[in-house]
């Protein structure tokens, strides 16, 4: 898994957790209403020079997108899912980004150069001179000064995602030690700021994904308006500190954002809409278009007519029937709207809370995989659209045992496998139990699903059949995507249907399956595993250099997961999705988001929205 700021926002961050559906002003933010506004007008002149996709950026045309539901927080370093992410994309940069043609191929962002020093596992990094911040407003409407990217940003944001009390576990997962017998050795890497343009980053051992976490993990946040409260004052001189943390996490400007990308934030209004403007005074290739405007549309039924009807540019389409028959519709028939499908690195998953008791039992969730009818869901909900997955990895890739198959839809081993672990019917009422600790408890749970998904409901109702013939109580409980990843960093649900962006390349198993971060708030590894041996094997794969041998680890780690199922791994999907035909120049990357806007321009342009 590559994760780089530059281009996509991401990498999965790490890897981001998938939601549901698809893919500045006056005045300060109104953080109870989930409002932010930023400072007034784009910068400078329309751009002369020529855009990613060679041609002249547009004096103006908007960019039409929509989001299902509302992230619940834009702060770049303690966000950690997909609608978050898409905000971000084109506002916030690190260090290097990955080439989307050779994903593993690092191309200069924010950091002009870098050298590497193998016997001090150094890098040496030489930072882009002239890189200008987002103008920004204090929440009184005073203007912070405009400020110049340079080494003490780069610091501060590092400081900020190594503090051990911002919200950020899931990006300072991959640079803690495990082993760590004090606070000294707690973290693998150490800064130094050289002088304004240089900075030299120091790990303590071998890491195979050293140069993609040095370079491109970390979003490059701007000192001078996250150090600050709302007045302005600095929150604390110490940025390791309880203190900060607490003020960075709640932070006047999470509602907000200010980077140093080709477009900068307007305006967002929670369950309304995102505004972008053209950065005009942006150091690289400029954005095509002068303006992005994403709204909210939680009903995904609502977003694809709206594409249909050219009402906004691009929209995914989760739900395969409808993309399917979407080919009937007059406007695709006339081409006015192209519908698309594209390999999207990712899996569905159900994960469940190990800290229930009744998920403590490895055979009662090998019986749940045995009557998951993965097959059927992939054919009836999906049109053959998916393909299973047996494990974390992603089929095909380097890293994924091509001999484990996935678990086959057996209703008659699930109930054997239940049976022989005890769990009964002994009151008669269809629900199996059992005595764990003294206690009887119910082969029952709770499933919380995405509430705008026709296809999770879809598949929630097939499986909650299923377990019904076996002896299982499965409750759908809705929810949306806020209130999911609430429950899901505070560890409050029993099992969750969700999904993970991977990558095709390399990837860190340490922030999903590490046992480390099982009890950890907010965490990637959300339903508690720990697995004393996957966690020998991911710390061995995470200093071994040779590629056979990080193959060999790869595949005894994807056994032992597939062994525990702490998961229900359900497929891999494609994509499907729609567009204005205006759009030109959509090529399609395993890279994610898998597509790349800065290269896209239009044979006509839309203003404000129409």
């Amino acid at each position: 898994m590559r994760i780089f700021w530059g281009f996509t926002g991401v990498l999965l961050g790490c890897l981001l957790l998938l939601a549901g559906s698809g893919c500045g002003g006056g005045g300060g933010p109104d953080v109870g209403s989930g409002r932010g506004r930023a400072r007034d007008g784009q910068t400078g002149q329309v751009p002369m020079r020529e855009t990613r996709g060679g041609v002249m950026p547009a004096e103006r045309d908007t960019l039409l997108l929509a989001y299902g539901n509302d992230t619940n927080t834009l702060n770049a370093i303690t966000s950690n899912d997909t609608v978050s992410r898409a905000f971000q994309r084109q506002v916030y940069e690190g260090l290097a980004s990955a080439d989307y043609a050779d994903p593993d191929r690092l191309l200069p962002a924010l950091a002009e150069s870098w050298e590497f020093d193998e016997e001090t596992l150094t890098f040496t990094i030489h930072l882009r001179r002239g890189v200008r911040w987002h103008p920004m407003n204090l929440p009184n409407g005073e203007p912070l000064p405009d400020r110049e990217f340079t080494a003490r940003d780069v610091r501060f944001s590092f400081d900020c995602m190594l503090n051990p009390h911002v919200d950020a576990a899931h990006l300072r997962s991959y640079f803690e030690n495990p082993d760590a017998q004090d606070e000294s050795e707690r973290y693998k890497i150490s800064l130094n700021v050289v002088d304004d343009y240089t900075v030299e980053i120091r790990w303590t051992e071998p890491y195979f994904l050293a140069e993609e976490f040095t370079l491109g993990a970390v979003p490059m946040i701007p000192r001078h308006v996250y150090s600050v409260d709302e007045n302005g004052e600095p929150i604390s001189f110490d940025f390791s500190s309880r203190e900060f943390a607490e003020g960075f996490n709640n932070h006047w400007a999470n509602s907000m954002m200010c980077g140093t990308g080709p477009m900068m934030f307007r305006e967002w209004s929670r369950d309304e809409r995102l505004v972008l403007d053209r950065f005009n005074d942006y150091w690289g290739e400029p954005f095509f278009f002068s303006q992005i405007r994403m709204r909210c549309i939680p009903n995904a039924n609502t977003m694809v007519q709206m594409t249909l009807q050219n009402e906004l540019d691009w929209a995914g389409f989760p739900d395969k029937d409808q993309w399917l028959q979407s080919e009937t519709n007059a406007n695709v028939r006339s081409g006015k709207v192209h519908l698309v499908e594209f390999e999207y690195p990712g899996y569905r998953y159900i994960g469940y809370n190990m800290n229930r008791p009744v998920f403590r039992d490895r055979d009662f969730r090998l019986a749940l995989a045995h009557a998951t009818p993965v097959q059927q869901i992939i054919d009836e909900v999906f049109h053959g659209l998916a393909v299973p997955v047996s494990g974390p990895f992603l089929p095909g890739s380097s890293a994924a045992d091509s001999s484990i198959e996935p678990i086959p839809f057996d209703l008659d081993k699930a109930r054997q496998l239940l049976d022989q672990a005890g769990w009964r019917d002994t009151d008669g009422d269809g629900v199996r139990d059992k005595v764990i600790d003294g206690v009887r408890v119910s082969a029952s749970f709770e499933l919380m699903i995405f509430s705008d998904s026709r296809s999770f409901r879809a598949i929630a109702e097939m499986i909650q059949e299923e377990f019904r013939k076996i002896g299982v109580r499965l409750v759908i409980t809705p929810a949306e995507w806020a209130l999911m990843l609430d429950r899901l960093n505070s560890k409050e649900f029993d099992a969750a249907m969700l999904g993970w962006a991977t990558g095709w390349s390399r990837t860190d198993p340490f922030q999903i399956w590490h046992g480390s971060l099982a009890d950890v708030p907010s965490s990637s590894n959300h339903v508690g595993y720990s697995n004393p041996e996957v966690d020998r094997l991911i710390e061995q794969l995470r200093v071994t250099m040779d590629e056979d041998k990080q193959q060999e680890l790869y595949h005894q780690i994807h056994r032992l997961i597939y062994e525990d199922q702490p998961y229900t791994f359900l497929f891999s999907e494609m994509a499907t999705a729609g567009h204005d035909a205006r759009l030109q120049n959509i090529e399609f990357y395993r890279l994610r988001p898998c597509i790349d806007t800065r290269e896209w321009h239009s044979s006509a342009p839309r203003l404000q929205g129409r």
